[in-house]
């Protein structure tokens, strides 16, 4: 009898294209790229490592000081901490390396400081000025080439500061497309959508690397001088995860555990949140709604712990020089009226209309340039795109500003404020010019998101949506306020009788950039929250409470995947998503694997059948059976744990040494042999044919699994894995869209 045959080896077929069941397997759409992750086997072995530690400390209790004994189990202990305090710290750092980079090249496309150092940005070049909007100590480009001194004025060469602006806009655009297609494909996009499917238990080989985390960093300031109608703050989700990645490197606990790292991920991605918006608490419960399917207690804590430590960071840095942590934080100091809340509610369906078109629209053109040659040039799209940006929004002083300055400026309270540009929204007199304007630069807005964040420059939809729903609100605000002014304190208005301003336009703003936003993500507590703490006012949580509900109402009626969900359908990536529901008919039987099983006999082994076993088969994990004539189930080992068993031989044990996997018969006494009975997992979830496939369903998302066993009186009869269910609902997906068509045409 040959090695393989006397392993018990069971093979039904011959499929090249292998399911690996167990520890790690390969996804058939993407390749080598994904990797799944075994949450019960991760478990397990944290479970294994922390008794095998205990029992160490016991065995060393009496052989070390009290003193070192305290120090080794306090630095055991507090690795975790450390590892979150690192990740905290160097994401506040770096976010305030990008900002400060991403305000002196935005600046650059207008001129350059000409008195303190070309590398001030216009903001601190003029710093020492007066009057900021004549800054002699700025110079532009069209006084650089006439001869002229420096003004800071945009008037005395517009036509020639134009074309400068144009050009400056598509070199930088390309210059960040390039810098993604050359060095890192994977720093395209905003990353929330390959952090999502990696935190549902995929591995993606190099997404989290160093260099994705340097080209990203350098592209995306790039992206942003460009004008490009993308936001850094979701693009700082996928660095703070390529900074925990990178870090967990030097940390064992975490180098070593998938699970333990997509801990680690998690708390990374609520500090991405938190120097985004300056929202701690807001970027942990992101973390928990949008993003993680696997949240721990624990984690909850060490991820605030971590987001305050970026959050502390980057106001430690102030790169603003303001005190605040993003552009567009600000305080109001009115409470609202209950008069208001009817326009609250029509706001949140204006923005969840408006949201939910944006949408449909972004995924319509990605699936557009998917399927045509748009995609095969990235530069040439992104040059256009930039091009077709600047000469747009260079006509509006407004278009022209950093989309973050922008949302400051409509956020702004026109009491408080006394700028120049935020005076131009505060003019009754001009109410009409205001108006139209507004939803002009709502509309202009609304056209370049729709391609910006769609090329391969890093960047995400997030701020681009909020500038939309910003401008819509700001006018329905404005509108309020001048029927408030005309009418008086009286009827509708009688609550308003002593409070001058009664309305603020810029709550409005505020609040319909949230109901945008909400509409495009489908994110609804941790927004909340989120414009919570960016305007530091609790009597505002109830009007955008309302508004973002309607909102969600609104566009749910429409289909319930955000943005992100519809980038993981388009890219076809393994992510079993919690929120969608399914109507099958099939059973277990239907979707699992018969033909492709390898078995494990639980008599007849030696230690050459399965070393030749191993090096057969790429399997991962293999089911034991009683007997190959009553596959009768046993339990089930992974391939990580016969390697450790094999390295475990000693040198008197040679290819005939007997293996074991049950202790039902007596052990040899003088010849050497190896038990693996006690790493056999003898309880492995398993599920009989007949079981519904929406209850399989469910069962894979709410245990995490990776695999069940399918039994049929207790005989092994099949295996369902993960990749078996994604298959199932992406054939699903496809047939229900290809009904939809059919019944619209």
């Amino acid at each position: 009898m040959s090695d393989s045959e006397s392993a018990g080896l069971l093979k039904h077929g011959g499929s090249s294209k292998k399911d690996l069941p167990y520890g790690t397997h390969k996804v058939e759409k993407t390749g080598s790229a994904f990797e799944t992750v075994d949450w019960e086997f991760g478990a397990e072995r944290d479970r294994l490592l922390r008794e095998a530690l205990q029992k160490s400390r016991q065995m060393r209790h009496r052989s070390r000081s009290k003193w070192r004994r305290i120090l080794s189990e306090g630095i055991s202990a507090g690795q975790g901490w450390i590892v979150f305090l690192v990740v905290g710290v160097l994401t506040g750092i770096l976010a305030g390396m990008i900002q400060i980079a991403r305000e002196w090249a935005f600046d650059l496309k207008f001129g350059y400081c000409e008195t303190g150092g070309f590398w001030n940005s216009r903001k601190d070049c003029c710093r020492v000025s007066k009057d900021e909007d004549s800054c002699w100590h700025w110079r532009t480009w069209s006084e650089f080439l006439m001869g002229l001194p420096g003004s800071g004025k945009m008037d005395r060469g517009y036509g020639l500061d134009y074309i400068l602006y144009m050009i400056l806009c598509t070199v930088f655009g390309t210059w960040s497309a390039w810098l993604v297609r050359t060095f890192a494909p994977f720093a395209s996009g905003s990353g929330i959508p390959e952090i999502k499917t990696i935190l549902g238990g995929f591995v993606m080989k190099g997404y989290l690397g160093g260099r994705v985390l340097l080209i990203k960093s350098v592209a995306l300031v790039l992206a942003i001088a460009s004008g490009l109608s993308v936001g850094l703050e979701a693009a700082y989700i996928h660095i703070a995860c390529c900074i925990a990645n990178v870090v967990a490197r030097y940390f064992s606990k975490y180098a070593s555990s998938e699970v333990k790292k997509r801990e680690l991920l998690s708390g990374a991605a609520a500090a991405g949140i938190s120097v985004a918006f300056g929202a701690p608490v807001g970027g942990v419960l992101f973390s928990l709604e949008m993003l993680s399917s696997y949240f721990p207690p624990k984690t909850i804590w060490r991820s605030f712990y971590c987001a305050i430590v970026a959050a502390i960071t980057l106001r430690g840095i102030d790169p603003l020089h303001s005190g605040k942590l993003v552009a567009f934080e600000i305080t109001y100091h009115y409470a609202f009226g209950w008069f208001e809340l009817p326009v609250f509610i029509a706001l949140g369906a204006v923005g969840g209309l408006v949201g939910t078109l944006l949408l449909k629209l972004m995924v319509r053109y990605a699936y557009f340039r998917q399927s045509t040659r748009i995609a095969r040039h990235p530069l040439y799209e992104a040059a256009v795109v930039s091009f077709f940006s600047a000469s747009l929004t260079y006509l509006s002083s407004f278009l022209r500003m950093d989309t973050t300055d922008l949302l400051s400026a409509l956020y702004s309270d026109c009491k408080y404020e006394t700028n120049a540009t935020v005076d131009q929204l505060c003019v009754e007199s001009d109410a009409t010019n205001i108006i139209v304007f507004l939803l002009v630069c709502a509309v202009i807005k609304f056209i370049l998101t729709i391609f910006g964040p769609n090329t391969i420059v890093p960047g995400g939809h997030m701020v681009p949506s909020m500038a939309v729903g910003a401008c819509i609100g700001r006018v329905f605000g404005f509108c309020l306020s001048l029927l408030q002014e005309r009418v008086g304190d009286v009827g509708f208005f009688a609550e308003c009788a002593g409070h001058d301003p009664c309305v603020t336009p810029g709550v409005y703003a505020i609040i319909g950039s949230a109901a945008m936003l909400s509409a495009v993500s489908r994110m609804t507590v941790s927004l909340v929250v989120i414009i919570f703490e960016l305007t530091d006012g609790i009597d505002y949580i109830m009007p955008t409470t309302i508004c973002i509900l309607v909102a969600k109402w609104v566009s749910d009626a429409f289909g319930r995947d955000g943005i992100y969900d519809e980038l993981i359908i388009l890219h076809d990536y393994p992510y079993l998503n919690n929120k969608m529901e399914f109507v099958f008919n099939e059973t277990a039987s239907d979707v699992m694997k018969a033909k492709d099983l390898c078995v494990i006999n639980a008599t007849g082994n030696s230690l050459g059948s399965i070393a030749n076993l191993m090096s057969t088969t790429e399997y991962s994990g293999y089911p034991i059976v009683k007997s190959l004539e009553s596959m009768q189930l046993i339990g089930y080992v992974s391939r990580s744990n016969l390697d450790t068993v094999l390295r475990s031989r000693t040198t008197e044990m040679t290819d005939a040494t007997q293996c074991f996997f049950t202790n039902d018969r007596p052990f040899p006494r003088n010849a050497p042999y190896l038990d693996f009975n006690s790493w056999l997992d003898q309880s492995p979830i398993q599920i009989v044919e007949t079981t519904p496939l929406n209850r399989v369903i469910d069962t894979f998302r709410a245990l995490r699994l990776r695999y069940v066993l399918v039994v049929r009186n207790g005989a092994l009869v099949g295996i369902t894995t993960k990749r078996d269910i994604l298959r199932r609902i992406h054939t699903f997906r496809g047939a229900h869209k290809f009904a939809s068509r059919t019944k619209r045409s």
